[in-house]
């Protein structure tokens, strides 16, 4: 695994040796941001299930100001802290926490090995972030969808308005159109799903 762009193209990436991380590719990471390249200067990033920190370190190395990373599991979190350690990241923004819990989805369907941890306060809207990717385990994005997810990224202000929405997924998983959002690009690689969302104004 290695950075596809910016000021770090081409380093490599310690991987966890983990049954519960599953990475996302070099051509995804790839694609991902030359889309988005518009919009990545000095935006806010939130990396949910951010497994090695490949996707987060990618947007740091792109030009993103900030990505908060979360992690739940203890192996997979220690792979990503030396891998944050390796390109100089700030580990003040990694935290090793279950995404669901964090989020306050409580209800939901619990994802294996979670972690509990309190939900966190409502951000005001100026810390709100440009830019949220979710890359949940398959099994359990097919089977309770993203709307919970996409729902109180809007209910706790953590997403501005106008924010991008971003989910990975299994092929066989489709984007469906989630309330409060626009669907601007369903595309596959492979047998991953990207989907791209714009919050609505």
């Amino acid at each position: 695994m290695r950075i596809t762009g910016g000021q770090w193209c081409g380093r490599t990436l310690l991987m966890p040796k983990s049954e519960l991380v599953r990475p996302t590719q070099d051509r995804v990471r790839e694609a991902l941001f030359n889309l988005l390249t518009p919009i990545l200067p000095g935006a806010r990033f939130l990396d949910l299930f951010a497994g090695s920190g490949a996707v987060g370190l990618d947007a740091l190395s792109r030009g993103v100001a900030e990505v908060t990373f979360l992690e739940q599991d203890k192996a997979v979190f220690t792979t990503l802290k030396k891998n944050l350690e390796a390109f100089g990241v700030d580990l003040f923004f990694a935290h090793q926490v279950n995404s669901l819990t964090w989020l306050g989805l409580t209800d939901a369907t619990p994802i294996r090995g979670a972690r509990r941890a309190a939900a966190p306060a409502p951000l005001a809207p100026q810390r709100a972030y440009d830019i949220v990717f979710a890359d949940p385990p398959y099994l359990w994005a097919s089977e309770n969808g993203f709307e919970p997810i996409a729902t109180t990224l809007i209910t706790r202000n953590l997403l501005k308005p106008e924010g991008f929405f971003i989910t990975e997924t299994d092929y066989r998983t489709d984007a469906v159109e989630l309330p409060g959002y626009t669907l601007l690009r369903d595309r596959l690689y492979g047998k991953t799903r990207l989907a791209i969302y714009q919050r609505n104004a």
